[in-house]
């Protein structure tokens, strides 16, 4: 069965049955103009927006339904929790082409239905549309206590910098679906794989951090680079990043060699693996490392110092030399060199 055999109604009350949800705080569910939701007057509000475009974020041919409903989500709660906040309501717009499949379309929303589930949300309205390539923008609504919320802008010269996690494992699994002749040379294909189509993200861990007295933090979804730079431009400081301390993920380096390409690069410049990055005071950091490991199991790993804006963002390698970083990753409509 096709789209266009149905509608766009015909659709949405599929898409309804598969969203479906009694809860309290939702006064007007799914059917109406617009949902009508309850809030804790104490707590902040966190919203967030992001898009999905077929031939710009994503191929069909690397990426099932399914798991590009999750990862529409996913990477949305990821913001929430690079705020420090818990998800609560998300609204969902899908443009499709009037030929996709019911059950093409069904499998995005079962999709986006398992994160939704996983991290406690509420599916609670949206629009469908045509549209001449796929098209996912998801909306979602969060809460964080004043006392926990943490933003870009409040790194301190003198804080630590430290990661959730392990890098680079998010390219190197793009570079696999990209590659298909490399099926089956490499170990770790299968969680390389699974790390850029079902990233896992860190909503518990920041919420960790930041009670136990972290500055600024951010989610990596544009590479370790990128997200310490607008920390930086944020909080008017620089930054030392030492090379040899970032975290890649198991099998990273063999996938980049194969490329011809540095494996550091992936992790500082490959992006979407979606831990955290987040800078706290020396005499919090190893407090929060051990802590965060003993109640989570995550590895936090101290990968350098946020130091005077005048002494740019450097990184540093083993043997001591200093090189500025004057690439900090992938930016839309940036003309490519």
């Amino acid at each position: 069965m096709l789209i266009e055999d149905i509608g766009e109604f015909g659709l949405i009350r599929r898409i309804s049955k598969i969203a479906a949800v009694k809860d309290k705080r939702i006064i007007v569910p799914i059917g109406d103009d617009a949902a009508v939701v309850t809030s804790d007057p104490n707590l902040l509000l966190v919203l967030t927006s992001d898009i999905l475009i077929e031939g710009v974020h994503f191929k069909l041919g690397t990426i099932s339904p399914n798991e590009l409903g999750y990862k529409a989500m996913a990477i949305n709660i990821s913001d929430i929790a690079a705020m420090a906040g818990i998800p609560r309501f998300a609204l969902v717009s899908m443009g499709l082409k009037p030929k996709t499949s019911v059950e093409f379309a069904e499998a995005i929303y079962r999709g986006m239905m398992k994160a939704i589930r996983k991290y406690r949300l509420i599916l609670v309205g949206g629009d469908t549309t045509e549209a001449p390539h796929i098209t996912l923008s998801v909306t979602i609504i969060g809460e964080v206590e004043p006392a926990y919320l943490r933003r870009r802008s409040e790194a301190a010269i003198g804080d630590k910098i430290l990661v959730t996690g392990r890098l680079g494992a998010s390219k190197a699994g793009l570079e696999l679906l990209l590659n298909p002749q490399f099926k089956g040379s490499f170990r770790y294909e299968k969680s390389l794989r699974r790390a850029h189509l079902v990233p896992i993200p860190r909503v518990v861990e920041a919420r960790i951090v930041s009670k136990h007295g972290a500055h600024a933090m951010e989610d990596i979804s544009d590479g370790l680079a990128s997200e310490i730079n607008h920390i930086c431009e944020e909080s008017r400081v620089g930054a030392r990043i030492l090379a040899y301390r970032i975290p890649v993920a198991k099998g990273v380096r063999e996938i980049a060699l194969a490329l011809g390409k540095k494996p550091l690069d992936f992790a500082l410049y490959g992006g979407e693996d979606y831990e955290i990055v987040f800078t706290a005071p020396p005499s919090k950091a190893e407090e929060i490392k051990n802590y965060l490991l003993g109640e989570t199991g995550t590895l936090v790993t101290e990968v350098g110092e946020i130091v005077d804006r005048k002494e740019g963002i450097c990184l540093v390698n083993k043997e001591g030399k200093v090189s500025q970083l004057t690439t900090f990753g992938y930016e839309h409509f940036k003309k490519r060199r």
